[in-house]
């Protein structure tokens, strides 16, 4: 048997897997992106609350004592100037923002999943089939608009009819 009736004889088979490797780049890349996106907003939210938080204790002491002047905006410029905790938040937010995008695209990473990773011939089909449906359905809504709320339009007074 040559690899060319071997494909032919599996093309439904073949098409599912790529079907399924579609699907999770799709859902991989966006939840990179999105983890990116909270990274950065983990990251800068975190240390403007420390920033915020170390700069009030320079603003008062019990005492008027030189040396806690000098101690508390050591501790602020120091604060300032590390990058530990920047670095920590990222990763936090990174992590936060991937687990969130992967729960919301559950759907398709599931049945990419399956439709890579299944060992009977019909299940991949079947979850390349459920992909298509999604994949069309996700379209229709997010793509065309079709039954999807425009809140900025309807909130300014607008009529939109789709």
């Amino acid at each position: 048997m040559s690899v060319i009736t071997a494909i032919k004889s599996n093309y439904g088979k073949y098409l599912a897997r790529g079907a399924g490797a579609a699907a999770l780049y799709l859902v991989a890349r966006d939840a990179h992106t999105y983890g990116k996106i909270q990274a950065d907003i983990n990251r800068k939210s975190k240390d403007a609350k420390a920033a915020q938080y170390f700069l009030d204790n320079t603003m008062t002491v019990d005492k008027p004592s030189m040396t806690k002047i000098k101690m508390q905006n050591g501790v602020y410029k120091f604060e300032l100037s590390q990058q530990l905790r920047g670095f920590v938040n990222s990763a936090i937010g990174y992590f936060k923002g991937i687990g969130s995008m992967l729960v919301s695209d559950i759907i398709p990473l599931g049945l990419g999943l399956t439709s890579l990773f299944a060992k009977n011939k019909t299940l991949a089909k079947g979850s390349a089939w459920g992909l298509l449906a999604y994949g069309a359905y996700s379209f229709i809504k997010d793509g065309l608009g079709i039954g999807k709320t425009h809140d900025l339009t309807n909130s300014a007074g607008l009529d939109v009819a789709l």
